[in-house]
């Protein structure tokens, strides 16, 4: 590499590293429970532990339907009926940045969760 191209290429290196952090920094985390057997909340965040107030979050069947869209509450914190049938959870945050909850992984909290949000 010539002496003028190995400080531009590096250059361009320190420039797409420093684009790209807050793209790794906003990974969205997303949290189902059912609250009773009728009832799940959720909680999108992201993984530097923001809550995600204001985001969209929806409930899809398996022939992607849309059951549910709503929107996070000012605890990132979302609560509805749960469907009959196979559905997901699906907190999309932007192109590649989503994070989904299979019904079948949503069960009751662990007696050891203290989370206020877990809470009914």
């Amino acid at each position: 590499m010539t002496a003028v191209r190995r400080p531009l290429a590096c250059g361009v290196a320190v420039i797409i590293g420093v684009l790209s952090t807050p793209v790794l920094a906003h990974e969205p985390i997303l949290k189902c429970v059912l609250l009773d057997p009728a009832t799940v909340r959720c909680r999108g965040g992201y993984a530097e532990g923001e809550t995600a107030q204001g985001e969209r979050l929806e409930v899809v069947d398996h022939a992607d339907r849309r059951l549910l869209a709503g929107k996070l509450g000012k605890d990132g914190t979302l609560t509805f009926v749960r469907p009959k049938g196979p559905y997901y959870v699906l907190f999309d945050v932007g192109p590649g940045h989503q994070a989904i909850v299979e019904h079948d992984e949503i069960s009751l909290p662990r007696a050891s969760d203290r989370a206020r949000w877990v809470r009914k």
